[in-house]
């Protein structure tokens, strides 16, 4: 079953769906590893709910005397679970292995390659596997594309143009095959937010408003149980979050960029779901 959103991806960044109540999924669990933390809906009542992780190593300054700007290397690991049911309140219960349906990995690398003072590209290419806990089903899961961002202003308003064409796909022990093309065109903005800060550093306020064009159809519902199918071929998203500047957010060994949440909805109102967002949408 073809599907892959645009979705958040750092720390808390591969993911794999969840059951709900015994009931299969609202979307296919073999492209976990490429939506992030959240909870996503189809009008048809379907349920996703999603944990994820996405350690990784980031090196900024290879290549530092190349004329426009040294050349920045990313290897992450998106470790990615899929539970029957999700409460925010006992997470630890959430993460028994009971309810635990779908595991996967898709180790990857991201290049950082400035193009100019304001322009960098960012080719991109994972490969990796899930399974499902409670059955036979096992799956190898890529993605490759290539992410553009052009930044605008300054400190005191920042603002900036991110596009990316990824291709997305898996294939299972089945002999089953699923891709998805999505094409997401965005704008970020960030400005400091007052006076508020937060160990003594500046928050800064993020927001950002992102469309992505499904080149090709998504269906969402799985083939062999649904009644009715849900197609995806475009959507919205909006998002807020909050960070300190340069200086990364850490709780325990965890770091992150920012932190905050997105929401994302079709036109046509059948698929919705709210994320945890903890990079840019280039970043992610």
């Amino acid at each position: 079953m073809p599907f892959a959103a645009r979705w958040c991806l750092p720390l808390l960044t591969a993911i794999t769906p969840v059951c709900a109540a015994a009931v299969e999924p609202s979307i296919p669990w073999a492209y976990g590893a490429y939506f992030g933390t959240g909870y996503y809906e189809l009008g048809t009542g379907e349920e996703t709910y999603v944990l994820s992780i996405r350690p990784g190593r980031r090196w900024r300054n290879l290549a530092p005397d190349r004329p426009r700007g040294a050349i920045g290397v990313e290897l992450r690991v998106p470790v990615a679970i899929g539970a029957y049911h999700l409460d925010v309140t006992d997470l630890a219960g959430s993460l028994q292995l009971d309810n635990v349906s779908t595991v996967s990995a898709v180790p990857g690398v991201e290049i950082d390659v400035p193009m100019g003072e304001r322009w960098s590209l960012k080719p991109l290419a994972y490969v990796g596997w899930g399974t499902q806990l409670d059955g036979d089903a096992s799956a190898w899961i890529y993605w490759t594309g290539l992410k553009s961002r052009v930044r605008f202003g300054d400190e005191d308003f920042q603002w900036a143009l991110v596009n990316s064409l990824t291709y997305v796909g898996y294939s299972d022990n089945a002999a089953d095959r699923g891709n998805s093309l999505p094409l997401l065109t965005a704008f970020e903005f960030s400005r400091p937010l007052g006076e508020k800060k937060i160990a003594g550093k500046q928050v800064r306020l993020h927001w950002q408003v992102g469309y992505t064009d499904y080149l090709n159809e998504v269906d969402l519902n799985p083939a062999a149980l649904a009644v009715t199918h849900t197609e995806l071929d475009a959507e919205w998203e909006l998002g807020m979050a909050f960070s300190t500047g340069a200086d990364r957010l850490q709780l325990w060994r965890f770091k992150w960029d920012r932190v905050g949440l997105v929401y994302r909805f079709s036109p046509d109102g059948e698929f919705r779901g709210i994320g945890i967002e903890f990079r840019s949408l280039f970043d992610r």
